[in-house]
């Protein structure tokens, strides 16, 4: 009676369990793996939590713990008046695994961001099912040293070996290595603009300028050239006798760029023109114009490829001039200007091949 009860148990205790461990052998824990991340953004891109909310939905669950094995390095900087992304991904022993760099389409951090979480939790899909798929096939191979009568009792059911290679072909490859270096130098920036200016102590009175110019910008910094070209202005004395001054100028500056500020030094040389009436004629009607400065320039994005610029910018005359009516000295140029000024420019942005990847990220999103 003891070994019919005993027998009654043990079968009960099988149709119990079988069906849970099926359950369990059907479906994939995903939850199982996880990376550590380390993120940084530039001023205006989605913050750590933001990032995370977003790979965390397509996801369902939380794959980020701070003592995973695996890590990733996610990077998003400023480059002129656009951004460029980064995701690293480092292995259990430290070791570089694969990177992808993401540049900005539209000049709009928080779109970049959103495609690189979207990028990140497709990749973290494809790893978990793949640590789970070799985890099951460690299992189901014997070895060498084991019972061969023992291995081909329990063979590896057809059904889920299959399903292992359905996966295995339907996966995409990791983060591809696009070079042999974990970074790459970003491509320069083409821009062409013009704008107004008005300036102080270039003249005997405030005079208003209209410049063109040409910049070629990198992630942090870029340089222009430009021509500037003064409308002429009168000073007229009480005895009507008057004198009028124009300048043209060509300029060079050399600018750090941190968004939405840009810094730069500046080097102008030019001549001056001077026409008088009235008056006796002048000994030297025209002279060399030397002058050396700071600016400061606060930059606004107006869609992908255009943006305006409002700036201000402190002078040195290097070279000093001065207008005198019948042998009378009446004006002297001063040793500091100043000008202030508006520009507007349009960017030439250049598509790379990673570009690709973004809109495949999105179109996998909509499905």
């Amino acid at each position: 009676m003891i070994v019919r009860a005993m027998i009654c148990l043990a079968c009960a205790a099988a149709g119990i369990c079988f069906p849970i461990l099926a359950q369990g052998e059907g479906q994939p824990d995903a939850g199982a793996f996880a990376v550590a991340l380390e993120y940084s953004a530039a001023p205006g891109c989605p913050d750590m939590n933001n990032f995370k909310a977003i790979v965390v939905g397509r996801l369902g669950y939380d794959a980020f713990r701070g003592d995973a094995r695996d890590r990733v390095i996610v990077d998003i900087a400023s480059r002129g008046s656009s951004f460029e992304g980064h995701i690293e991904r480092r292995n259990a022993e430290g070791r570089w695994a694969g990177d992808r760099t993401f540049p900005s389409r539209s000049g709009d951090c928080g779109e970049l961001g959103h495609a690189m979480a979207f990028a990140l939790a497709l990749q973290i899909q494809f790893s978990a099912r793949a640590s789970v798929y070799q985890g099951e096939n460690k299992t189901a191979v014997p070895t060498e040293t084991g019972n061969p009568s023992e291995t081909s009792a329990s063979p590896i059911p057809a059904p889920l070996a299959n399903r292992a290679t359905s996966h295995a072909q339907a996966a995409p490859p990791a983060l591809p290595k696009e070079s042999t270096s974990p970074y790459r130098v970003p491509r320069p920036t083409l821009a062409l603009g013009a704008g107004g200016l008005l300036g102080f102590g270039l003249s005997s009175r405030a005079v208003p300028f209209g410049r063109a110019f040409g910049s070629v910008g990198w992630q942090h910094s870029s340089l222009e050239l430009a021509v500037e070209v003064a409308w002429p202005t009168t000073t007229q004395r009480e005895d009507g006798a008057s004198f009028s001054q124009q300048q043209f100028l060509v300029g060079a500056a050399g600018c750090g760029d941190l968004q939405p500020w840009s810094a730069c030094l500046l080097a102008k040389a030019g001549e001056i023109r001077i026409v008088g009436q009235n008056l006796d004629r002048p000994k030297s009607p025209s002279g060399p114009i030397l002058e050396t400065g700071l600016r400061l320039a606060l930059v606004q994005r107006l869609g992908r490829h255009f943006y305006l610029a409002a700036r201000a910018e402190g002078l040195v005359n290097v070279t000093r001039w001065r207008v005198t009516l019948d042998q009378n000295l009446v004006w002297t140029a001063p040793r500091l200007a100043a000008i202030v000024g508006l520009d507007i420019g349009v960017r030439f942005l250049r598509d790379t091949p990673s570009d690709n990847a973004i809109a495949q990220v999105a179109g996998s999103r909509d499905e």
